[in-house]
């Protein structure tokens, strides 16, 4: 599965030089941030349907640039966009490996919370 990788500065970009740099840069940075990530339930539990709900990268990566403020590490976190809270994970460095729309993101956690496998921390950061 690929990551979202636009919460790191891009580390081959060169010294901006004009104008036309510099809006060259600020489109290509627009382009990456209107990339949509798909929800990653396969329907393997309910339809055998893959979900088709997708959210603009800008947005799960912006969540996670905020979840390592307050905490470093690797893990599950859940942001709300929209109308609804979705649940993605994300690394240290800054990836984001996948997300969780609403509906999934709820049997995720219910699931997870039948079988005690939600940690303390989650069940309080979200009460």
């Amino acid at each position: 599965m690929a990551c979202a990788d636009v919460a790191r500065p891009e580390s081959t970009v060169e010294p901006v030089a004009s104008v036309a740099d510099i809006e060259r840069l600020s489109a290509a940075r627009e382009r990456r941030m209107e990339v949509a990530l798909r929800c990653v339930a396969s329907g393997y539990l309910s339809d055998g349907c893959s979900c088709r709900r997708t959210i603009p990268v800008g947005a799960v990566v912006s969540a996670w640039a905020r979840e390592l403020e307050r905490e470093p590490g690797e893990r599950f976190f859940h942001f709300a966009w929209r109308d609804g809270e979705w649940l993605a994970y994300g690394l240290e460095d800054g990836l984001v490996r996948g997300v969780y729309c609403p509906d999934h993101s709820a049997e995720r956690d219910e699931r997870s919370f039948s079988y005690g496998s939600r940690s303390e921390h989650e069940l309080t950061a979200h009460s």
